[in-house]
Order: C-alpha cells, then structure tokens, then sequence
C-alpha cells in the first residue's frame, strides 16, 4: 500500500472523531436552539391568551356600567312619552322618571332636554338649571341624526374642572319628530380607576378609544391623551373589519412594539384595547436564553477543544503508528522498501494483474564487483554507494504502480505493473543509463560509484506460476547480464506453464 494511502488509513479514526465530535456539537446546538425557540413561542402565545382575557374582562365591565346608564336613560325615554308623568308634581316626576338611574360616584346627573336645548328636567334637583345646552355635541348628533342608537361623546371638561363623558339617546314626539336629549355624564376618572388595579410591566398599556380613535383614557395616563384622536390607528383599521381581534405591531402614540388586543365594549360605540410589550413578554425568556445559550455555548466550546485534543493526540499516534510501519518496511540505508515489503507488494500486484489480464514485469539489479568496491573504498563508500544507486533507481520510476525495493546486499528489485519485456527493458536501461551519469558526473574520482547488471523479466500471470516463477527468471536474467561482462541488460524469453506445473 502507497505511504499516502497507509496514513490515510490510520488517520481515518481521528477524522470520524472530528465528524462525531462536530456532528455532536450541532446537535447539542440545534436542540437548544430549538428548546429556546418552543419557549419563546409558549411565552408569546400565554401574553396572547392573557392579553385577550384581560381585555374581555375590561370590556365586559365597561359595558356593564354604561348599560346601567342607558337602563337608565331608556326609562327617561319611556317616561316622558306618558302625558299623565308630565302632570305629577315635580318629586313625584322624579321618582317616576329616574328611579332605576344610577347612584355612583362616577356618575353625575341625568337631564331631559327639550327640542330648544333647554333642561326640562334633572335627576339631582327638582329645579332645573337655566342653561341651554343645544350646542353641546350630543345634542348636534340627535337633532341631525334620526337613530335610537346610544351616542357617547368625546371628552369634555364640566363646570367643576373634571373631563366626563355624556351618553345620550333621543327623544321623539307622538309623531316621531326631534323632541330632545336625554343624556347622563361618566366621570374619565371611572376608566382611570378601573385601570389602575391592573398590574401593568414597564411599556405595555390600556386604552379606551370612540370607535373614531378618539381616546376616552389611556394607561400610562397622561391628562393631554384624553380627547386625542389616534390617526392611522392600527387597532380603528382592525375594528372596521372585526369587533374584536389580537396583533403585533408599533403603536401610532408612542412607537413601541407592542401585542394588541382589542375588543367592543358590548354594543356600544367604544373599543377597549390592552397593548402588551414585546420586551416585556420577552424579557424572562431572553434572560434564559442568555443564561442557557451561554451554558451551552461553554459545552460545546470544551467540546470542541476536548475533540482538537484527542484528534491532535490521534493524529500523533497515527504518526508514530506510520512511522513505525514505514520503518518496519523501509529499508533504513537506502530509503526503498526492504525485502518484507517487496514479497508483499509482488504478490498483491501478482493477483492484481492476473484478474486485469495484464503482465508483471520484474527487474532484478546488482552492483557489479560489489564485494572488491568494498574492499577497496570501505564499508561508508559501499554504503554511500548504494544510496547513490537506490536514489537513481528511485528517480527512474514514474508511475505511481511502479515499485522499488532493496532486495538484499547490493542487490534492488524493480516491480512494474502491466509492463511487457520490452518496456521493461528499456526501463532498465534507463535506470542504467542514470547510474552511469552519475559516474560521469564524479569522473574526478573514478569507481566512486560501481556500475550495475539488470535481469529484467515479464511474464502473464496464470494459474501454474507464481510470483516465485517470475523471481527465478529475472534472477538468472541477472546472471546472463553478468556472464555477458556486467554493465548491461538482459531479457528473459517469456515464461510459459509447465505441464507439471498445471498438473500440480
């Protein structure tokens, strides 16, 4: 196996550490991720579920107190069309006329007007007050409009400096033409109250509009909101298409983002909205996200430094391992592969080219007068000497197939795959030819480096032979090349298998 492919081999486990480890750590990633995520969304979706039974719960009580009113204000109506309630004396009419109106102290009297604007009668006194009330805005909407619908004003300020809100219906005379206002005041400071007992976090808020968008009280209270008209309100937009709904968005009054709910105060002409802040719902879900990512984040970052430990520790033992594995079968003088490695790679390249039906050649390579070159320059020159030829030896071989070994004293061994006897010659040749330069280059001191004798061999792979069988031919092609005066190359003729051989 080619060095490239044997530490491939042993770094492969270091490589599935890293993919395990990295697969891991998005994993752990991911499911926090997600965790987060779903906890972001059951966080949203509880503010929703609040927000839209809070503002039921207000919308439901605001109805309610102004229904009291309007109980009220339709026994006026009703009263005031009997001609006998008209003769009673003034208490008698009164107690007749407003005796289910209310008595809280948020609101203020209720009052008869007839069609010129004056009081025809009052539910707090018996005399009426001298004052015309035919420009007031309740008034201006029941004289031009002909509907039995509850009108609620805009705010206004009464005469004791305090914002109230009039509720009016009309009155008609026996032929169904204009005949007054009946109308009963809300203090603002009713809203006021009702939403200072909710528990509010930092940016949400309350609102109560006309559905104009005129704003009736608004939570955080501001005294200049009341009576503001919210232009381009997303809420008045929604409520055209639905009385009641739920959304995210920036709020026209202020610019924060808020989740809106909203819903119709029963019948009535008015729009009850909590708008709950999007920090605000988020805010313990980002502190947890903050301290759970930061947990995880710290995981996965000794994940990862345990798995560029362990990989850099793998990757040391597979270093060694090959090192080890090369040095086993490297020869250590020369470079090449040693004999161990030869008998390996001959045999897998053997059964490699007899299942591709190609030839195996072979060339058996000795320095020649090895033994005398020895003698004569010592053991470090023969050394030297062999390093020199096993260098060109190497630098001869192209193709990556192609396979140098020591063989065994100042003996090499050149394996060459799918190669025919003639290729293989000139192989040899060219290896001989580079040996030779190398003399040349050292001519100021001859026989530095001996000359070389090559057997060179090619023989079919098939059943009865073996790798043996192409050995023996390139090792007495060696002799040949010897007995014909060494420094050249010889060919075996083409192996052919025996009888016995196929018999065996």
């Amino acid at each position: 196996m080619p060095d490239g492919k044997l530490l491939a081999r042993k770094r492969a486990p270091m490589k599935r550490l890293i993919a395990a480890g990295c697969t891991l750590t998005l994993c752990l990633s991911a499911i926090c991720a997600y965790v987060m995520y779903d906890a972001g969304l059951r966080d949203y979706e509880e503010a929703r579920v609040a927000s839209s039974n809070l503002v039921a719960t207000l919308a439901a009580d605001v109805a309610r107190n102004i229904e009291k009113i309007d109980l009220s204000l339709q026994a006026v109506q009703d009263g005031l069309k009997l001609p006998e309630v008209n003769r009673l004396d003034p208490a008698m009419r009164n107690m007749v006329l407003f005796d289910r109106s209310t008595t809280s102290s948020d609101m203020g009297s209720i009052l008869a007007i007839d069609r010129h604007g004056n009081i025809k009668v009052e539910s707090r006194s018996l005399t009426p007050r001298p004052d015309n009330y035919s420009q007031k805005e309740y008034f201006q909407y029941h004289l031009h409009n002909a509907d039995d619908r509850l009108y609620v004003t805009r705010p206004y300020v009464n005469h004791l400096g305090a914002y109230i809100i009039g509720v009016s219906r009309r009155l008609v005379d026996s032929a169904g033409n204009f005949d007054g206002v009946v109308v009963g005041v809300i203090k603002v400071s009713y809203f006021y109250d009702l939403f200072k007992k909710i528990q509010m976090a930092p940016g949400d808020s309350l609102t109560i509009t006309r559905s104009d968008a005129t704003v009736l009280m608004r939570f955080p209270f501001d005294i200049s909101s009341i009576g503001r008209v919210l232009s381009n309100s997303r809420i008045n937009e929604a409520f055209k298409k639905t009385p009641s709904g739920i959304f995210d968005g920036v709020s026209t009054s202020d610019g924060v983002y808020r989740l809106f709910a909203y819903q119709q105060a029963g019948d009535l002409p008015l729009i009850v909205s909590v708008g709950r802040s999007i920090d605000s719902i988020y805010a313990n879900w980002r502190l947890q996200a903050w301290v759970i990512g930061s947990m995880v984040a710290a995981l996965c970052a000794f994940n990862l430094a345990l798995i560029v430990f362990l990989a850099r520790s793998l990757r040391q033992r597979a270093d060694a391992e090959f090192e080890l594995a090369r040095m086993a079968t490297t020869d250590a003088l020369t470079g090449l592969a040693n004999r161990r490695r030869f008998d390996k790679v001959i045999q897998s390249e053997w059964n490699r080219m007899r299942r591709a039906g190609q030839p195996l050649a072979l060339l058996m390579i000795d320095a020649d007068y090895f033994k005398a070159y020895n003698d004569r320059h010592g053991h470090q020159a023969g050394d030297k000497a062999l390093a020199a030829i096993a260098d060109r030896i190497a630098s001869a071989i192209c193709r990556a197939s192609e396979f140098s070994a020591r063989f065994g004293g100042e003996e090499f061994a050149v394996v060459l795959p799918g190669e025919s006897i003639a290729g293989a010659l000139a192989i040899a040749e060219r290896i001989r030819a580079n040996i030779n330069s190398l003399r040349g280059q050292q001519s100021s001191q001859p026989d530095v480096t001996p000359t070389i004798s090559i057997g060179v061999a090619s023989v079919m792979p098939q059943a009865g032979l073996t790798p043996e069988d192409l050995i023996k031919r390139a090792d007495l092609a060696l002799y040949q090349a010897k007995d014909r005066g060494r420094d050249c190359s010889f060919a075996a003729a083409p192996a052919v298998a025996t009888v016995a051989n196929l018999a065996a």
